[in-house]
């Protein structure tokens, strides 16, 4: 069961990964020019709006990373304990 959970939980970060690399790409490619269209017309709702957006989104990557990180980490300590 224990087994079970962990390979389920580290391809459930990888789909999560790949989610939110995704949206970083579509984030820098498509809405940065927007937010600087807005920022240049003083609509700065918008601009402020796009920047969170991106700020969110940057986050998340974080947090995605790290927890793979944890994640590859645990597995490794359970693979090398279960070889004792």
């Amino acid at each position: 069961m224990k087994n079970e959970f962990m390979w389920n939980m580290g391809d459930s970060l990888d789909s999560m990964r790949l989610i939110v690399e995704g949206a970083v790409v579509l984030f820098e490619e498509d809405a940065c020019p927007i937010t600087r269209l807005a920022q240049d017309n003083d609509e700065l709702v918008a601009g402020t709006a796009f920047n969170t957006i991106g700020e969110a989104l940057y986050c998340l990557r974080s947090l995605v990373r790290d927890l793979q990180k944890a994640h590859t980490e645990e597995v490794s300590r359970q693979l090398m304990e279960s070889d004792k």
